[in-house]
């Protein structure tokens, strides 16, 4: 089987499977899609060992990458999360310390680690720059518009403010080569700016949309039983203290 072929049919076609599967999955789709989207993800995990001669398979080895500094990312804040002042599902007493633990792993696997199965160096230190940078940016944009817009929950802002200290800390330690440097500013500048657009785009759309709309009928004024059912329900709130009507 030629290379181009292996990698369509054991790589690309279960990415595309999986993708669709999982929309079929959380709209409740039917028992095909829970034994064919798993089997799909497989395959596509698999591919660096069942197509290795393929370049499509440098982006799997880096999910491996991601999986492994990522899981244990989001398994630790989910615990912090839910440990917290939360009124359903929080987590028991022990959720604190080991989120605490497993943010710490993720965070030392981010700043000393590199994946030996990921055969383009280059490729692992652009991501984990873009992860850092995004993160610190995204998190100092969210905390200053919550200090300048939710006046009365200022306090709980720390979580954002840490985050982008922690982010820059960690890009400090993991360091920057000059060329990644450079090209990780341009990404992360595309990423807002597209953003942005995108968002521009959705409130165009919006407007629009609103602007075409005909102007609401008027509300024809109460007639006699209306007035006489609100009247009768405010004199039973008033008489029985607020008890549900029937």
């Amino acid at each position: 089987m030629e290379p181009a072929l292996a990698a369509a049919l054991l790589l690309w076609l279960p990415a595309l499977l999986a993708v669709f599967g999982g929309f079929n999955l959380v709209g409740r789709g039917g028992t095909m899609w829970r034994v064919l989207t798993p089997f799909s993800v497989l395959l596509v995990a698999v591919a660096p060992l069942t197509v290795p001669d393929s370049t499509s398979t440098q982006a799997v080895e880096l999910l491996w990458g991601v999986a492994i500094v990522g899981l244990p990312l989001l398994s630790g804040l989910g615990l912090l999360v839910f440990s917290g002042d939360v009124p359903v599902g929080r987590v028991p007493a022990w959720g604190r310390p080991t989120g605490v633990l497993l943010v710490v792993l993720s965070a030392w696997l981010i700043v000393s680690w590199t994946p030996t199965f990921v055969d383009d160096v280059t490729l692992w230190s652009r991501f984990v720059v873009v992860l850092l940078a995004a993160t610190a940016s995204i998190s100092a944009v969210l905390f200053v518009l919550h200090r300048f817009y939710v006046p009365r929950r200022r306090s709980r802002s720390w979580p954002m403010s840490a985050g982008a200290i922690g982010a820059s800390g960690l890009l400090a330690l993991r360091g920057v080569d000059g060329s990644i440097g450079a090209l990780v500013v341009a990404e992360v500048a595309g990423l807002f700016l597209g953003a942005g657009f995108a968002l521009l785009l959705c409130m165009l759309v919006i407007w629009l949309f609103e602007r075409n709309l005909p102007e609401p009928d008027a509300l024809p004024p109460p007639s006699e039983d209306d007035l006489e059912r609100a009247a009768a329900i405010i004199a039973r709130r008033v008489t029985h203290g607020g008890d549900a009507d029937a």
